[in-house]
């Protein structure tokens, strides 16, 4: 296929994506330091000393608990920063918004195969203006490639499901691969499993339908494990590559998942306005969290699925190739939220770690509306609200640039409506602006200290997102009433000391993120 031949609205998408890497590519390096991320390079530097070592130095696992992850991410963001002139923390956020970009770009392809090129561009458009989802993309290094991971999995499942029984080997191969890989990330990305056991199960059920014998559905089986079989040697190397600890015992895959379904994390949470045990959630947890931080556009589309799923409830009958796809994207999407209602596990920081939902949802929106398009008498009652939306969520993103990710929609009353209510900064990625902040302004009041001597500061919240960009003459230190200053995420667990005096404040849309608190004596000030 030749560029003439791309429609005009495939070209469209594409230069969305185009858009979106540019804009990533300008300003990556601004972003903060999210709290996981100094362990995170840690890790992928003593994976890198394991292959160096040819395989003697095993430190990587020992290393608090990062041997229950992969390092799908860390090892790559290792590499890459040893390839860059800049910082390992700013080139972690360039690989990051890569894989965001290719979670962009399979979300679309995922919502084309369903509905179309126009479904494909709406889908572009809910996802890459989406300030949640753009801001993780900067910074998460866990939930956004397991995103990324999943979505390039049911593309993959979607396009071997048209030449069924058959699986050409290409693909059965490119998916384990994706697969390993995602697994590497994160072993809960197993789920993607799904994406390939219900369609086929689905296109087995309309075999059976249309009146094939019970030998013709055997051979049917027997052709599809035969065809997926080279998909299981290539997971197994790609995981061996990325995550060697997973193989390096028997059932270590296995601890680490059971691991995870019961993550032993005792802090708590904010949520509603009451802090709440990690351990002690509501069913209610997860559902609302998506609904306050997800933008208005892929709620509205959400709703208007669910309406025209129930109107048209018979089709789903038919299982034709398009209601597979459409089942395999709800069961997908439905299951981890069902999941966290019936089990409750241990969650925290929000909804990052149902982030992946999220392009899921984004498709089946993508295609709710333009089912609306094709159908309803007058387009602009499409067009209009969607385009005031979307141009709405534009301006988010410009109002929040650097902190996207904690953006809440206008039920919760935006980001500042959120405040104290739910978590915003968890991620202290504020601290960097809090710190350069403080800086211009002992600067600027002529108080930077002389050669040789220190500015005290404390910080509450990762460390490394602060003292990253600290000048020689400030100092961290581990007691706050040792502190000249204190710099803090704006939360619940970070006070203001009695006497102190606030002098800077990183603020978006109203809200305070993160504050620096003056702790020096009057004579001082």
């Amino acid at each position: 296929m030749t560029f003439k031949d791309v429609s005009g609205v495939d070209r469209a998408s594409a230069l969305v994506w185009a858009s979106v890497l540019l804009v990533a590519l300008l300003t990556f390096r601004r972003y903060g330091i999210a709290w996981d991320e100094q362990g995170e390079n840690v890790y992928g530097d003593l994976l890198l000393r394991f292959y160096a070592s040819g395989f003697s130095d095993r430190a990587a696992f020992e290393f608090v608990n990062f041997r229950y992850y992969g390092g799908g991410f860390e090892l790559l963001a290792a590499l890459l920063s040893r390839a860059l002139p800049w910082t390992a923390y700013e080139a972690r956020h360039l690989l990051s918004v890569l894989i965001g970009l290719a979670a962009l770009i399979a979300t679309s392809r995922v919502a084309h195969k369903l509905g179309g090129a126009r479904a494909g561009l709406i889908a572009t458009l809910l996802l890459a203006l989406n300030p949640c989802w753009y801001g993780h993309t900067f910074i998460n290094a866990r939930d956004v490639p397991m995103a990324a991971g999943i979505m390039s999995c049911l593309w993959l499942s979607l396009s071997m499901l048209d030449a069924l029984p058959h699986v050409r080997t290409p693909h059965a191969i490119a998916y384990g691969a994706v697969l390993g890989w995602t697994i590497s990330v994160r072993v809960g990305a197993v789920i993607a499993l799904a994406f390939l056991c219900v369609p086929i199960a689905l296109w087995l059920a309309r075999r059976m339908r249309s009146g094939a014998a019970l030998r013709e559905l055997t051979m049917d089986v027997l052709h599809i494990a035969r065809s997926l079989a080279p998909a299981l040697p290539a997971a197994l190397v790609v995981i061996a590559l990325f995550w060697p600890w997973a193989v390096l015992g028997p059932g270590h895959a296995l601890e680490a998942f059971r691991m995870f379904s019961r993550f032993p994390y005792d802090g708590t949470v904010l949520f509603d306005g009451v802090v709440l045990p990690a351990t002690a959630l509501p069913a209610s947890y997860v559902p609302v969290y998506l609904a306050v931080t997800q933008p208005e556009a892929l709620l509205a589309g959400v709703a208007l699925a669910v309406a025209l799923a129930a109107r048209s409830a018979r089709r789903w009958l038919a299982l034709d190739g398009r209601v597979i796809g459409v089942a395999a994207v709800v069961c997908s999407a439905l299951a981890p939220i069902a999941y966290f209602i019936a089990a409750r596990p241990v969650a925290y920081n929000s909804m990052r770690h149902f982030l992946f939902v999220v392009p899921l949802a984004t498709v089946l929106a993508a295609l709710a509306f333009d089912y609306a398009l094709e159908r309803w008498p007058s387009r602009a009652a499409v067009l209009v609200p969607l385009g005031a939306l979307l141009a709405l969520h534009a301006s988010d993103l410009v109002r929040l640039h650097e902190n996207q990710y904690l953006f809440f929609n206008r039920l919760a009353g935006g980001v500042s409506g959120a405040q104290g209510r739910f978590e915003l900064d968890y991620w202290g990625t504020s601290l960097r602006e809090a710190t350069e902040r403080l800086v211009a302004h002992v600067e600027r009041r002529g108080e930077r200290p002389p050669p040789g001597a220190k500015l005290k500061v404390h910080v509450c919240g990762n460390n490394y997102s602060a003292s990253e960009y600290f000048p020689r003459w400030l100092e961290l230190v581990d007691r706050r009433e040792d502190a000249d200053f204190h710099i803090a995420i704006a939360t619940y667990y970070c006070k203001h000391q009695p006497g102190s005096r606030t002098i800077v404040r990183a603020e978006r849309a109203g809200a305070t993120l993160s504050f620096v608190d003056d702790q020096r004596s009057r004579q001082l000030r």
